[in-house]
């Protein structure tokens, strides 16, 4: 924006250099606006409805509503510095009314997050880009996820979270298994999340590989069927499937090495309070229980919302636990309230709609039929004598 003379008032007028918009900007206008998105953010980021926060500024629900018209305009800002390096980073997804939402976070502030439809490798791999490779990253076990790592950063080390392991063992033998191997199986998986240096690994490690040995014979039991009638087929089952699809999945983790991670992994001693146990996670219990949580809880107090708007509420969410957030004001006062979002809003619909062809072709597509005169054949009936 520049100087571009004054109103009648004397009040000075801005023109901006871009799309030639006029306006003017008083003191009085930008406090308003200024003590109105605070008021927006203050409800957006919040469990009270707006009833509640409109009863606060004396005024109805309906009239702060419209008050709140521009507020969603202002674009969130997040990029994540590219330079810092984290010991730990936890990685997971959650779907909402807006979508599926991606969010990687250490234990203590947001770093990044995404939007996207479903967890795939496409959606993770926007999610980290922006992000330096940290020591250990933590996840649920997704294969989008996997492969994304995979990927960006193949020297840095994965670990699984354990409590995800646990629930795939739990799926295959319940929680209350019958069988001998089962009991054992589910047992052993429990200890998982209770160890606590790199020899009770080692002795956990031992009892699978035992459990491998003494129950050989029950996994590898098999029931015949009735002959296959297409060639090729195999005519049998495996009689205890799934103890043996839940002895699978702990040997899966543990031949990738994403078990202990979280114990081998080179690690600072004073970043831990307690100097007998590790710093690094094993879970992501920080981030689902923490940051997951509270976004869940927030969607549930502003249901009601398009999947527009709740994403820019999480999205507010989300800025105000990075690490150094900026203030929301000065963003909604950089971007002139919402006039830059809704300026190039209105130019990109400017751009695609059709005009009309030089050589007075008609437009690709148009808003309606055209019911005058027109001395051609059209579609419709009647213009030409039959």
């Amino acid at each position: 924006m520049k100087k571009n003379g004054t109103t009648s008032k004397g009040t000075t007028r801005w023109r901006c250099t871009t799309c030639n918009a006029s306006s003017t900007r008083t003191t009085q206008t930008t406090a308003v606006q200024a003590a109105t998105f605070r008021t927006f953010i203050n409800w957006a980021t919040s469990t009270h409805s707006l009833d509640n926060a409109a009863s606060a500024q004396h005024v109805t629900a309906r009239t702060l509503q419209r008050r709140f018209t521009w507020c969603w305009y202002i674009t969130v800002p997040h990029t994540p510095d590219p330079h810092r390096i984290h010991d730990q980073i936890f990685i997971d997804g959650t779907y909402l009314a807006g979508g599926c939402l991606l969010i990687a976070a250490t234990t203590t502030h947001v770093i990044d997050w995404h939007w996207c439809r479903r967890e795939n490798t496409t959606a993770y791999t926007s999610l980290l880009t922006g992000i330096a490779a940290p020591l250990l990253i933590t996840t649920d076990g997704g294969q989008g996820a996997q492969s994304a790592i995979r990927n960006l950063w193949p020297a840095t080390n994965v670990q699984r979270c354990l409590v995800h392991v646990q629930r795939t063992v739990r799926r295959h033998t319940t929680s209350r298994p019958r069988t001998p191997a089962g009991k054992t199986l589910y047992r052993l998986a429990l200890k998982l999340t209770r160890i606590p240096d790199l020899d009770a690994a080692a002795d956990w490690v031992a009892r699978l590989h035992e459990f491998s040995t003494v129950y050989a014979d029950y996994l590898n039991e098999k029931t015949t069927a009735e002959p296959a009638t297409t060639p090729g087929q195999r005519n049998w089952t495996w009689t205890h499937a799934r103890v043996r699809k839940a002895h699978n999945s702990l040997l899966t983790v543990y031949r990738r090495g994403h078990l202990f991670n979280y114990l081998t992994v080179a690690q600072d001693p004073t970043t831990s309070d307690d100097a007998s146990s590790p710093a690094l996670k094993p879970t992501t219990n920080t981030l689902e229980g923490g940051i997951n949580a509270m976004i869940k809880n927030l969607a549930r107090a502003h249901r009601g919302l398009t999947a527009e708007h709740q994403r820019t509420v999480i999205d507010w969410w989300l800025h105000l636990h990075t690490q150094i957030p900026d203030d929301p004001v000065k963003i909604a006062g950089d971007q002139r309230w919402g006039q830059t979002a809704l300026a190039k809003a209105q130019d990109l619909l400017a751009a695609e709609e059709p005009g009309p062809s030089e050589d007075g072709r008609p437009a690709i597509y148009d808003t309606a039929i055209d019911s005058t005169y027109q001395h051609s054949m059209g579609v419709q009936k009647g213009w030409v004598g039959r």
